[in-house]
């Protein structure tokens, strides 16, 4: 029996939980904390376009797996 995948709520997350993410490696991880930090707490899925590195496909494969 598959269970669903947990949301990653974005604003609270560290980097472990974050690269449970597709496509979320480390690096990656450490740059949504980095952004969070210096521009406070996303307002939904479209702001992580802002954190270098994370484009339109990144954001398509992670959108459905998110919350903030």
């Amino acid at each position: 029996k598959l269970q669903a995948a947990k949301q990653v709520d974005i604003n609270h997350a560290g980097a472990e939980e974050l690269e449970r993410l597709p496509q979320i490696g480390p690096l990656m991880a450490q740059r949504i904390i980095d952004y969070r930090a210096a521009h406070g707490p996303f307002r939904g899925p479209d702001d992580l376009l802002d954190v270098p590195g994370i484009g339109p496909a990144t954001l398509n494969a992670i959108k459905d797996d998110v919350t903030w």
